[in-house]
């Protein structure tokens, strides 16, 4: 028997309630298995937890996310796209959990494979009209905002929250769309994706918030960064080309940002100077950890993050709803606005913790003279 498919507004609740369920009630049996087989991600100098906690999150992330959104019997070619293409980069994140490790290029070319296939769907941009090159575009930004999106996963409860804030922003974009045509539009698979998002990752948050009893791990972030970036690919941002290219860029503004700060400063400072090691150099250097530099709390920093992504992502919202060019131009003046603060802190943070690692060289050896016995010491020893 057929069962005709409600109101999309309902659809996406029904669709994120059943993913938060499926996510929140499988995660601690997760947490249990991933123990019990001693995946962990251990204790090092360049993570900042203090305890082996389970990795691999991501993978219930994802399960709960694919029948939440498969679930309705709606298909449509660009949604098989992305739903084939974040397969690839599971199965490949997956893989990195449970090795503890898979080569950066091997995920780099997962992240091409995928761009590859879901561009066959009919998900690519479409900024010039000439293949080959809004194909290698796309493949850029698919590469880059899942790179960020990976970058961004350091803290407890911060990529799990970036992704409900820009699954939120998508959401209301679709619901949007739904409101002013009244019926099925081509954002539907879009709306319905981004609420499967946002259920799966409140599921998994409820676990992961600090303290974290479970990672999502390179399954999780590989994944959720890959369709994240194909959804701000699809979305049908503004007839404007220029404020078309800048809305996703907001909405994903936090890890846009923070990676492409962090790029840099990296190659500023030498740390890294070929591909290899721009894929695969991994420090307590990106904006959460400065934000703990200057004297948040973990907590805070996480919050004050998602307070930044929030303002963002309803920037890029009022930037595709204005009518304009007066609007728009205040839009991406608000938009750079906030950038400009979340610079201003990075490189605060980054000027006070250079200034502090030197006062400790300088203390260390000062310490090491202190502690060495003096000649006299030394002298009625010698008698």
């Amino acid at each position: 028997m057929y069962w005709p498919l409600p109101s999309w507004p309902v659809l996406y609740l029904y669709t994120g309630a059943i993913a938060f369920v499926l996510s929140a009630f499988a995660m601690p049996a997760a947490i249990r298995a991933l123990r019990r087989y001693n995946i962990l991600d251990r204790v090092s100098t360049d993570k900042i937890h203090t305890q082996p906690t389970p990795r691999g999150g991501g993978i219930v992330i994802f399960i709960a996310f694919a029948i939440a959104v498969l679930l309705p019997d709606y298909r449509n070619n660009p949604m098989k796209g992305v739903m084939i293409g974040s397969l690839i980069c599971l199965v490949v994140g997956a893989l990195d959990d449970l090795r503890g490790g898979v080569p950066a290029m091997i995920k780099l070319a997962a992240l091409t494979w995928a761009t590859l296939i879901m561009s066959l769907f009919g998900v690519q941009l479409n900024l010039f009209g000439y293949f080959p090159l809004d194909l290698f575009l796309t493949w850029l930004w698919i590469v880059g905002v899942t790179s960020a999106f990976n970058g961004i996963d350091n803290m407890d409860g911060l990529a799990g929250g970036i992704a409900v804030i820009v699954s939120g922003m998508y959401l209301a974009i679709a619901l949007d769309a739904h409101y002013a045509a009244g019926t099925e539009t081509s954002l539907s698979w879009f709306g319905l994706m981004a609420a499967g998002l946002i259920g799966a990752n409140l599921g998994f948050l409820l676990y992961n918030f600090k303290p974290a009893k479970i990672f999502m791990g390179d399954s999780g972030s590989f994944f959720l960064g890959f369709v994240l970036a194909a959804l701000g690919v699809m979305g049908e941002w503004a007839d404007s080309r220029v404020v078309a290219c800048t809305i996703p860029v907001l909405i994903l503004g936090v890890p846009v940002f923070d990676f492409t700060y962090i790029l840099i400063a990296r190659m500023l400072k030498g740390e890294t100077k070929t591909l290899r090691q721009v894929i695969e150099h991994c420090a307590t250097d990106h904006l959460s950890h400065r934000l703990v530099w200057l004297g948040f709390t973990q907590k805070r920093a996480v919050l004050f993050i998602y307070l930044m992504a929030f303002a963002l992502g309803l920037t890029g919202l009022m930037l595709r709803n204005s009518s304009h060019g007066f609007d728009s131009a205040l839009g991406l003046a608000q938009g750079a606005a906030v950038v400009a603060l979340i610079a201003v802190l990075m490189i605060t943070a980054g000027t006070r913790q250079a200034a502090l690692e030197r006062r400790m060289k300088d203390i260390r050896p000062l310490a090491a003279i202190d502690e060495a016995e003096t000649p006299q010491e030394e002298m009625r020893k010698t008698a």
